[in-house]
């Protein structure tokens, strides 16, 4: 991670940064494979899939985290949070809180939870999106719940990226033999960057609008 996400200039920043090395390299790779139909196509089309779920988990991961940086540096109060941020600050607790049988230990747990919405939030960033190692959709959207980052927009993605992008990589990770046809990888590419673009602005507009907030009712 870059600089501190403390504003959403340095959010913007660290972001621009990230995604501009990624779709570089993409797009090295992309022209190096030849639009004829061959031998070469193949590996190089192989390799580009692996690349490709490669930089869209790592992008979506590197995001999600810096976001989550970027609420924690605001110093905000745990009650002036979204209802998300607050869930993830009290995972422990809530965890704690369903494990458990005894009501006189359910009763101190939210006696405690409740009394420390006053204190400032320790809003947790460091390793805390986990992909899985196989970041289909479903993964995807609780990354995006965690954010506060409303993912309808995206699920007419749902199918490519799971059946295009995760599949199709998935058999090429476990050394099966596949052909992709060449429109389709194109199609792929152009699906990642897509993607990746989206979620930076959705993450930057949430910074920007304090979305981060939580809405007075």
């Amino acid at each position: 991670m870059g600089k501190e996400n403390k504003t959403p200039s340095l959010l913007q920043d660290n972001l621009d940064d990230d995604i501009a090395w990624r779709i570089k390299e993409l797009n090295i790779l992309k022209k190096k494979i030849p639009d004829k139909q061959g031998a070469e196509q193949n590996v190089l089309i192989r390799a580009g899939i692996t690349i490709l779920y490669a930089h869209w988990e790592g992008f979506i991961k590197y995001a999600a985290e810096c976001y989550l940086e970027f609420v924690s540096l605001q110093r905000l109060r745990l009650v002036e949070l979204d209802y998300c941020f607050i869930a993830l600050c009290s995972r422990k607790e809530i965890n704690e809180l369903v494990k458990t049988n005894q009501f006189k230990l359910q009763k101190e747990l939210v006696k405690d939870l409740l009394t420390s919405m006053e204190n400032r939030a320790n809003v947790p960033h460091d390793n805390i999106i986990n992909t899985k190692s196989n970041l289909n959709f479903e993964v995807f959207c609780d990354i995006c719940t965690i954010l506060g980052i409303d993912y309808k927009k995206y699920e007419l993605k749902q199918k490519a990226i799971d059946e295009q992008l995760l599949t199709q990589r998935n058999k090429i990770a476990h050394g099966k033999y596949l052909t992709v046809d060449y429109e389709e990888y194109m199609h792929i590419h152009q699906l990642v960057i897509d993607i990746m673009r989206m979620m930076k602005d959705d993450i930057l507009n949430a910074a920007v609008t304090e979305k981060y907030k939580r809405v007075s009712e």
